[in-house]
């Protein structure tokens, strides 16, 4: 397959915004292997805005995961678009499905690492790679290389935030709905602001509405805040993370966002295998493990920023 040379390809990608986040390396790879090729994206209806942003497909097929009816006239859609190569990010149950399918009425060859597809990659046992990094192998059965990634696209400083002579550590309290168990609490986050606003710094929050719980400790006691909350997608975070000396994090998708600026990163997450395959990859990271994060002090956190100079000031 490395001698194939698809003209009409179609990369299938949705899931959490953590997800879309590790599978944006290999997409880019993608885009400068067959950059003078059409390529059109599955993915959810939310995500598109977010995806437009990197100039690099052609249509957008929505697939937000439902309907059954909806979901066969995807499947006829993709069998309809004729194409030559299908690159499946997502490697779900339900996308094994539509290679079923896709073998049976199309010519498309299909790479991913499920059942129905031509070239597969056989992923080891979790924990022992992150998604970005299996991801990248997948495609090395498609000659496509691993990439020294642009994420410029990203970049969005239409805001209004003075940022100049302010030293910045930006702090992610929140997790999404299903992800409370990976949530450290928030007095103790609280009490980390108030230690970074002793020694100088600004801090800026990043999230959701839905975490108003876990920011409310530290508007309470914290005075030096830029807030964000509410205000902060994906290209904002990743725009203020670059002008940050720190990020503090949960293990949740808006940290990913943030950790692409290659900025420090300090993850306060769960202690197993999954969770330091996926957070200890990149370069910048930094993490503090727990089996239980209530078991996680303060004072632990402290002294790893400390000891790892991590708030020391040029």
């Amino acid at each position: 397959m490395n001698q194939f040379n698809p003209k009409k390809i179609l990369v299938i990608k949705h899931g959490s915004l953590g997800d879309i986040v590790f599978a944006l390396e290999p997409i880019l790879a993608i885009q400068k292997k067959f950059n003078n090729k059409v390529i059109d994206l599955v993915t959810e209806e939310k995500f598109i805005p977010f995806f437009k942003k990197m100039n690099m497909f052609h249509q957008f097929l929505i697939d937000n995961r439902k309907d059954f009816f909806a979901t066969l006239g995807l499947i006829k859609k993709i069998i309809f678009g004729k194409y030559d190569l299908v690159i499946d990010l997502q490697n779900s149950k339900r996308t094994n499905l539509y290679h079923f399918f896709i073998k049976i009425f199309s010519k498309a060859k299909i790479n991913g690492s499920r059942s129905n597809v031509h070239k597969r990659y056989i992923i080891p046992p979790q924990g022992t790679e992150s998604p970005t990094q299996g991801l990248l192998k997948q495609l090395q059965l498609l000659g496509i290389e691993e990439i020294n990634p642009n994420f410029s696209w990203l970049e969005n400083n239409h805001h209004d935030l003075d940022f100049d002579k302010k030293d910045i550590v930006m702090v992610i309290p929140g997790v999404s709905q299903s992800g409370k168990y990976k949530q450290w609490a928030p007095n103790k986050f609280q009490e980390i602001c108030s230690f970074l606003e002793a020694k100088g710094f600004h801090i800026c929050l990043v999230g959701t509405k839905h975490d108003n719980d876990a920011i409310k400790p530290i508007l309470d006691n914290c005075t030096n805040i830029i807030n964000l909350i509410d205000k902060s997608p994906p290209d904002v975070i990743y725009s203020v993370a670059n002008k940050c000396k720190l990020i503090i994090s949960n293990d949740t998708g808006p940290g990913h966002i943030a950790s692409l600026s290659r900025v420090n990163t300090l993850w306060l997450a769960l202690d197993n295998p999954i969770t330091k395959a996926n957070l200890s990859f990149r370069k910048n990271s930094h993490l503090v493990l727990k089996s239980s994060m209530a078991d996680l002090s303060v004072d632990e956190v402290k002294d790893f920023l400390s000891n790892n100079k991590l708030i020391d000031k040029v």
